[in-house]
């Protein structure tokens, strides 16, 4: 049987934490301080908790990153709705941005973004974030080229749809893994929450195949497994 124990102590530099929506109150002040005793790098929260988490962390070197969700029609009053969201957090204390992203709009979001990204993000990250599970192994390539056209700072991994053995996980994290990204430069993290087998073969195969790459890699897991 695999053990969790293990696993997070051997990642422990490259652990950050992400908070469910409902995570409130009490509750996001212990996750805070988890977070400052584990000295993680991020914690991630939605867009309403930004304010409320700021002044435990406003004295500490983690960085608060928000959460947003693109699941429909993108047009310019969706466009302009989330810039307006995105600067509102900026002002209550993010450092920076996953904007979530399901892959047949992709594209579309990209060439959306990408006038309004240096000026939106200026001195904030901006992350895209993807379920590997609806990216095929031959679109990589693609994915790595709009992530370098919109200066994406970072491409964060879910995978949502996780149905045991019957999943090709570990095939899909090979083929991103040995894309080509082109001029991108931007880091690769995951956010696999509360599944520990995941995590360790991620870790296993950046190890083996771009461990220069591994001191970079963020793993977002929710406090209950700290």
């Amino acid at each position: 049987m695999i053990d969790e124990k293990e696993i997070f102590n051997e990642i422990r530099n490259n652990i950050s934490m992400v908070c469910d929506d409902d995570c409130a109150g009490a509750d996001l002040a212990a996750a805070a301080g988890v977070a400052i005793s584990n000295k993680m790098r991020s914690i991630c929260v939605p867009p309403n908790r930004v304010t409320d988490i700021w002044p435990w962390l406003e004295n500490s070197k983690i960085n608060i990153i928000s959460r947003f969700f693109v699941d429909g029609v993108i047009n310019d009053d969706f466009m302009s709705g989330l810039s307006t969201e995105i600067n509102a957090t900026f002002r209550d204390g993010a450092n920076g941005v996953i904007v979530f992203v399901d892959m047949p709009h992709l594209k579309k979001f990209a060439a959306e973004i990408v006038s309004v990204r240096d000026d939106l993000f200026f001195n904030k990250s901006f992350g895209i974030g993807l379920d590997i599970s609806q990216v095929g192994a031959f679109d990589w390539d693609d994915v790595f080229g709009i992530l370098n056209l919109i200066h994406a700072d970072s491409l964060v991994l879910t995978f949502d749809n996780d149905t045991g053995n019957k999943s090709d996980f570990v095939g899909r994290v090979f083929a991103m893994l040995n894309a080509n990204r082109g001029n991108w430069g931007g880091v690769v993290n995951f956010m696999l929450v509360q599944n520990p087998i995941r995590i360790d073969q991620v870790y296993r195969l950046i190890q083996q195949i771009v461990p220069d790459t591994i001191l970079k890699t963020e793993f977002f897991i929710g406090v209950d497994n700290m």
